[in-house]
This record gives C-alpha cells, sequence and structure tokens, in this order.
C-alpha cells in the first residue's frame, strides 16, 4: 500500500474546511475547548462506524451509491442547514454561559449524514486500502487511522475557536452569523453538486 499517498489523502479530507471543523470552530468559540470534545470525540466514534462500514461493504455502496447518492446529498444538506440555523441562534447567556452544548450522540450523528466524510471513507477504502491489503483488520486499520486524523484536525479548528471565547462574548452575533454562513456554504455545496448530478 503506497502509506504516503493514503496519509496525504486523509489529511487533506479531515483538514478541510467542512461541517465537522466548522462545528468544532463554533463550539469551541462558544463553551470553550474542553466542552467541544465531548462533539469530537463522536467525530472519532462516528468516524470508526463509518470507515468500518465503507470498508466492509465498499462494493456493495458502488451498486447501491449512485441512486441513492441524490438522498444522501439531499439529507446531508438538509442537517447541515439545520445546524446552522442552531449556530446562527446561539448566543452566551448573561453572565457569560453559553445556550446549548453538541455532545457525543450530535458528533456521531453528524458522521452519518455527513456526504463529503462518507465519500471520503469510501474512496479512500476503494482507491488505497482494498486494492493493496484486504481483510478485517486492514480495514479496522485504515478506520482507526482516518478517526484519528479527523480528531487532531477537528482539535486543530476547535482549538482556533477557543481562541475566539472573549472575543466571541463581545461579538457574539458576528462570529455566529459567520459561522452560520459557512454552514450554509457547505450545504450549498452539496445541493450544488446535487443539481448537477440529476440536471
Amino acid at each position: 500500500m503506497d502509506w504516503p499517498a493514503f496519509f496525504s489523502y486523509v489529511l487533506l479530507n479531515c483538514i478541510t474546511p467542512g461541517p465537522n471543523n466548522m462545528i468544532c470552530l463554533s463550539s469551541a468559540a462558544q463553551h470553550g475547548f474542553v466542552q467541544s470534545m465531548r462533539y469530537i470525540a463522536g467525530v472519532f466514534a462516528g468516524s470508526i462506524m463509518i470507515g468500518l462500514l465503507t470498508g466492509g461493504f465498499t462494493s456493495l455502496l458502488y451498486d447501491v451509491l449512485p441512486a441513492a447518492e441524490p438522498w444522501l446529498l439531499a439529507l446531508g444538506a438538509a442537517y447541515i442547514l439545520y445546524l446552522a440555523w442552531g449556530v446562527w441562534r446561539s448566543q452566551p447567556r448573561e453572565g457569560g454561559e453559553p445556550v446549548k452544548k453538541r455532545g457525543v450522540l450530535s458528533g456521531v450523528m453528524m458522521q452519518f449524514v455527513n456526504v463529503k466524510g462518507i465519500l471520503f471513507s469510501v474512496t479512500a477504502m476503494a482507491s488505497y486500502v482494498l486494492p493493496n491489503w484486504s481483510g478485517p483488520l486492514a480495514i479496522a486499520l485504515c478506520s482507526a487511522i482516518i478517526a484519528c486524523c479527523c480528531v487532531v484536525c477537528c482539535g486543530v479548528w476547535a482549538l482556533g475557536g477557543a481562541a475566539l471565547v472573549g472575543a466571541y462574548r463581545k461579538h457574539a452575533r458576528l462570529i455566529s452569523g459567520v459561522m452560520a454562513l459557512a454552514l450554509v456554504w457547505c450545504a450549498l455545496s452539496l445541493l450544488l453538486e446535487l443539481a448537477q448530478r440529476l440536471f
């Protein structure tokens, strides 16, 4: 297996802006880095589950994916827009106490509607892992590597958000608006991809 190519592909997909990274940035800006770790733990667990599922069923997914992909894109865009609405509405309470915290379950569920993550995992397994190194151990190891990389990259984005805690309390509406717009951009990119496939 071409490990340098695999690691480069995983890192580039995990570090680029996407729903997980935007939520980590926003969560850490509102609640601090430590509180965002609950969501990041969910990202880790969900990423492992998606990695195992996509590795185990890659051939089946290739047969089903052309028909299912529009539905996944629409569902993913709808959920990301829902998250954007929640980020836009979130404000720190009087005394600086934050409103709503995203937990482990939220992080896990996001992985099952995050089309970017699902397609990334399918592509990683189909392009790098299964052609060169098959079996349950290969799938489990590469799923763990992808999940660990996701955690590190989400942590980087969360650290950036944690640096904004003081600014967030002063400029909460502006920062929440920027984060919500970033999530809307993620959703719009999915909807544009859906439109290209349908028309």
